[in-house]
């Protein structure tokens, strides 16, 4: 068997979008979607899982270097020796989980690895049929083609944004993590937590110093600061005494000598992989945001990128959950730079927030006003800000679907790596019925983001919707490793809103598994509905209503919760009395009406004016894009005859 000739063509880097389908054995391998399809089951890989894959499986059969994995899968950037361990690990494991292995990857020492498939079953070929292929590859891409040029053409738009000059970029180092006290698993976890940030780093093409070189930094070394030309150094310590681990992480402006960000975090020396999950997710979003403010055309000073990043963290909840000290933290940054297009976009979106959360407030109409200005001063100052179209988008009114959307499309044709964009999107198509479409975004978001929890929440539930559940458990599944107490909410969310009755009560059932967003109100009315739809138990059923309307008086349920459980208790007009004060709050108002607790209420005729309503029907028919509930079977009047013959609702005024 030859080595791989480094001239090779096959040496081009993986762009899984263009990749054609092939099969190993029995396992289909779907590069455009990232899935491998075996005996009918589907199952998801990571992007660079698979870009591994099709770089071994293009080899055909010859070795490829480690070096060649990191140019061909990471374009030739930085990265951990850990990164290509766990990607060769997961697909060994996924060979293994057919029993009879569909491939194998051998390693060859000092040289790399060489993948040998099994014989495919039957006559089939290697590769698949091109009129597969080409639909496969097609498919979630067009579809996000589709949606966009459908709203005025807004993908096209994306084409016509003038372009912007590559930005200088900022060069961070980083170092190895000291270990303190006793335990077998500290060195391991510093070591993991190293390559992890490496990885974020490569991953948002940051320019990285390696560790080694990083080392001539301890110590604030002037002459190594300069010849390596470094600005920010992240260092940390782990610390433990077998039991516990506690990580403590920071970053440095090793030029200004202050420190911009810090982060403390602590877990059980029994469960690693969940501390350096949120060590990952925390570290990458700051090395995000550090990147945007060092990074483009206007260069941060170390107070500015300070409050950028608490302001973000702010936002996120990370710090304090507060739009109010957020956007006290972002004035500070636009009031030292006032060219910072993401610090006025970033002004803009906390105030649309405190609007939409407020809307009655005194202040709201001042804090609009002001909101729509540094939207439109970040957009003036840097055409490619999706947030500050994000932003526009929160403004919108709340039942018209179509501003919104356009909105969003047009941030999402400027900026098509900011996933709260994506998952903004899929919010709306859930809301306005369209959850086949809504999952194309969510796999989009997740792929943009893989280490934020409410992106692989929000994938995990639209996947059961879509009845993609083996995929949606392994989200979850992965989910809980990462995030076990905030997975709680989001596993019940799943299983109690998409039908597994069963699994929603025996996590009731457990208290160190129940959810931990509802109040004892909440769980009891949730409790109630869930059991007399598992059991049937007719005799209950009152009980089991007056539970969720005594939770709704208090405030413990929404009004789309509640018509949602008295949809499941099949009292379809105490349903349809909750529906008439219900509100969808944008962007993320989940999709009570197409649920499948809901179909009941989805047959029947009234469904049409609630949705009329809402604005869904404004929406259908000036879009032409239809709910997916009108083409199921069995509905028991023509859903677009309905909704024509219903005189359009007058959006409200902003």
């Amino acid at each position: 068997m030859s080595l791989e000739n480094p001239r090779s063509p096959d040496d081009s880097v993986v762009d899984l979008a263009q990749e054609a389908d092939f099969r190993l054995g029995g396992l289909r391998v779907s590069p455009s979607t990232r899935e491998v399809e075996r005996d009918g089951q589907r199952e998801a890989l990571e992007p660079r899982v698979m870009q591994v894959l099709v770089a071994l499986y293009r080899a055909q059969g010859a070795v490829v270097s480690r070096d060649g994995l990191i140019t061909r899968c990471w374009e030739g950037r930085i990265v951990g020796e850990d990164a290509i361990n766990r990607a060769i690990w997961r697909l060994r494991k996924l060979a293994e989980a057919g029993g009879d292995a569909d491939f194998t990857i051998e390693t060859i020492a000092r040289v790399g690895y060489r993948l040998a498939a099994a014989p495919s079953p039957g006559p089939r070929s290697e590769v698949l049929p091109e009129v597969v292929r080409a639909g496969r590859r097609a498919a979630p891409w067009t579809a996000l083609a589709v949606i966009a040029v459908a709203a005025a053409g807004l993908w096209l738009f994306r084409d016509r944004l003038p372009r912007t000059p590559k930005p200088s970029q900022a060069r961070v180092a980083v170092l190895p993590f000291d270990t303190i006290g006793t335990g077998e698993k500290l060195h391991s976890v510093a070591d993991i937590l190293l390559n992890e940030i490496v990885n974020q780093l490569s991953n948002t093409q940051t320019q990285v110093i390696s560790p080694a070189e990083s080392k001539a930094l301890r110590g604030g070394d002037t002459e190594a600061i300069n010849r390596l030309g470094a600005d920010m150094v992240f260092d940390g310590t782990v610390q433990g005494d077998g039991k516990d681990i506690n990580v403590r992480v920071h970053l440095d402006d090793v030029r200004e000598h202050v420190v911009l960000w810090s982060g403390e975090f602590h877990g059980s020396a029994g469960a690693t992989e969940a501390l350096e999950a949120s060590v990952a997710a925390q570290t990458g979003d700051v090395l995000h945001w550090t990147k945007i403010g060092r990074s483009g055309k206007v260069r941060l000073d170390a107070s500015s990128l300070t409050a950028f990043i608490a302001g973000r963290e702010s936002m996120s909840g990370v710090r304090n959950a507060s739009e109010g000290i957020a956007l006290a933290d972002y004035r500070k940054v636009v009031a030292a730079s006032p060219d910072f297009s993401w610090g006025h976009s970033a002004v803009a979106v906390a105030e649309a927030i405190q609007v939409m959360r407020h809307p009655e407030s005194h202040s709201s109409d001042a804090l609009r006003a002001d909101a729509l200005l540094e939207a439109k001063r970040a957009l003036a100052l840097e055409p490619h800000n999706g947030e500050a179209w994000m932003a526009r988008a929160f403004l919108a009114p709340p039942v018209d679907w179509q501003e919104r959307e356009a909105l969003l499309l047009q941030g999402f044709a400027a900026e098509p790596d900011l996933d709260p964009i994506a998952l903004m999107e899929g919010n709306l198509l859930g809301a306005v019925g369209r959850g086949r479409d809504a999952l194309v975004w969510f796999r989009r978001a997740h792929d943009i983001n893989p280490l934020w929890v409410s992106g692989n929440g929000l994938l995990a539930f639209n996947l059961a919707l879509e009845g993609h559940l083996t995929e949606s458990r392994a989200v979850v599944a992965q989910m809980a490793l990462q995030w076990p107490d905030l997975t709680k909410n989001w596993r019940f969310r799943t299983n109690a809103l998409t039908g597994a009755t069963d699994d929603a009560l025996a996590q009731l059932a457990d208290p160190a598994a129940r959810p931990t967003e509802m109040d004892l109100k909440a769980l009891d009315a949730y409790s109630a509905a869930l059991k007399v739809s598992a059991l049937k138990e007719a005799a209950a059923k009152a009980g089991a209503v007056k539970a969720v309307m005594e939770a709704v008086s208090t405030g413990s349920l929404g009004r789309g919760t509640a018509l949602t459980l008295l949809a499941m208790l099949g009292d379809l007009d105490g349903a349809f009395a909750q529906a008439r004060y219900y509100k969808p709050v944008p962007p993320s108002a989940p999709q009570y009406l197409f649920l499948p607790a809901t179909a009941a209420m989805r047959s029947d005729p009234r469904f049409m004016q609630v949705a009329a309503n809402l604005g869904l029907v404004n929406y259908w028919r000036s879009t032409g894009q239809w709910p997916d509930f009108c083409s199921e079977p069995g509905l028991p009047y023509d859903c677009r005859a309905a909704a024509k013959a219903l005189m359009p609702k007058a959006v409200a005024p902003r």
